[in-house]
């Protein structure tokens, strides 16, 4: 039976105990999960017969009432498509949702599309929205040094850039909130590519002074932020992410410089390998630039019951059934 949980602070220890039994995903992480106000209001749901939770968020689009799942529910591999089903057929069928939405592995699509085609009653997954790729780095193949030949333009740029530039890379501090605050505003209506930016999270990630993170560095000119990146230790052991990255634009090479000194001071943590973070295709193109050993995909779709009193989504996305 599905539980409901929407006082997450005075839930904290509680939560906290799922996710540490039972995440594995980079963004299974209870401060991260408070930060996405931008998906919602912040809701976990949970089953202790099967034995899941889901950190998920409700909201409104227009007329349709919508949950939206934070990556995959925290449960035993073996569970994850029971689990699925159970949080999809909760939030339709006892709280009235007219669309589910899921960001999920791809292998954990085609097997959800399945096994709600097998049962027959009319739950339906969508094309998926938009996918991401997540770039994976074995820190051990990762060289700080940035020697030979594949590094000679990466070096190039970091060189150039605090040659030309009176930079420097220090910890994060309260008194640089305002300015971070402008910099995540900015760099919003900087960019060109077509990712999917949520921007509020930052805000209250920076409002929080950045809770829950492990490293946060903030690269300076003349003492202002022109760049700031951090991340945490995954509840995966060895595996840390880097959650943010965020940049002026009007410096040159500003993305370049500033993820290798994230990679190299990652190094220093001890960690075996890094998360660098899912997008789509252009944010990917542009971190292939430092060589990642391994990448997965993950995919954002919609999934929705069609029934005959309730067509409004028909001709809305195509069915991947």
């Amino acid at each position: 039976m599905m539980k409901e949980i929407t006082d997450i602070d005075g839930n904290e220890e509680f939560i906290r105990g799922y996710i540490q039994r039972l995440g594995f995903m980079p963004e299974h992480k209870f401060e991260y999960f408070k930060c996405l106000t931008d998906e919602g209001t912040p809701t976990f749901l949970y089953d202790e017969d099967v034995g899941f939770g889901v950190m998920c968020f409700f909201s409104k689009e227009g007329k349709s009432r919508i949950v939206t799942s934070l990556v995959e529910p925290l449960a035993p591999k073996e569970k994850m498509i029971e689990a699925l089903e159970r949080f999809i057929k909760f939030c339709v069928e006892e709280k009235g949702m007219d669309k589910v939405i899921l960001e999920t592995r791809y292998e954990v699509k085609l097997g959800l599309a399945k096994r709600l085609k097998e049962e027959g009653k009319g739950y339906e997954v969508l094309k998926e929205r938009y996918s991401m790729t997540w770039p994976v780095f074995i820190m051990k193949n990762f060289d700080e040094n940035l020697s030979g030949g594949k590094w000679k333009k990466i070096r190039y740029f970091k060189n150039k850039f605090f040659k030309d530039h009176d930079a420097k890379v220090d910890d994060f501090k309260d008194e640089d909130k305002e300015v971070l605050k402008e910099l995540v505003m900015d760099w919003v209506k900087k960019r060109t590519a077509s990712d999917h930016a949520a921007y509020k999270r930052y805000i209250n990630m920076i409002e929080s002074s950045f809770k829950g993170f492990d490293m946060v560095k903030v690269i300076k000119v003349k003492d202002k932020p022109v760049s700031v990146f951090g991340g945490w230790k995954t509840v995966m052991p060895g595996m840390y992410y880097s959650c943010v990255g965020i940049y002026d634009y009007d410096y040159e090479n500003i993305g370049e410089v500033s993820n290798v000194i994230d990679l190299s001071l990652i190094k220093q943590l001890g960690v075996e390998k890094t998360d660098l973070g899912g997008g789509e295709e252009a944010l990917t193109n542009f971190k292939k630039k430092f060589f990642p050993d391994e990448f997965y995909r993950t995919d954002v779709y919609t999934v929705l019951r069609r029934d005959k009193e309730k067509k409004k989504e028909e001709d809305e996305e195509p069915s991947l059934q």
